[in-house]
């Protein structure tokens, strides 16, 4: 309802800018933008009436979301230093996986590149 409402307004608004720039009489601009305002709303209302109907767009779903959360209990303190901790320790399993990942795929030593390393190519002959 509040969507069709401020469509209707929107298109009441903008005939009234139209048909006051387009120099007609007042009392033309005033039906017409009442009659764009009763035409718009109750398009919009009606197309987001059959989305809804239909399960394409659920405009109101949202509001189920709020009154699931409110059934939820709050937790205690203890509860949210255990959580703390097992996401402590996750995080240093992790840590220390990376680690020996690390040690494992170093290098065992560094040798620099010398003139005999290196591939010299050589233009190709000209006919």
């Amino acid at each position: 309802m509040g969507m069709s409402l401020v469509f209707a307004v929107i298109s009441a608004l903008i005939i009234v800018l139209t048909g006051l720039s387009s120099d007609a009489r007042l009392t033309t601009v005033l039906l017409r933008s009442l009659i764009g305002f009763l035409l718009t709303g109750a398009l919009v209302w009606l197309v987001t009436f059959i989305l809804e109907m239909k399960d394409i767009v659920g405009f109101d779903k949202n509001l189920e979301l709020i009154e699931s959360l409110e059934e939820e209990e709050p937790k205690s303190p203890e509860e949210y230093e255990a959580e703390d901790e097992a996401e402590d320790e996750a995080a240093a399993e992790q840590e220390e996986q990376q680690s020996e990942e690390e040690q494992e795929n170093e290098p065992t030593g560094f040798r620099p590149l010398g003139a005999e390393d290196l591939r010299h190519m050589e233009a190709p002959p000209q006919n």
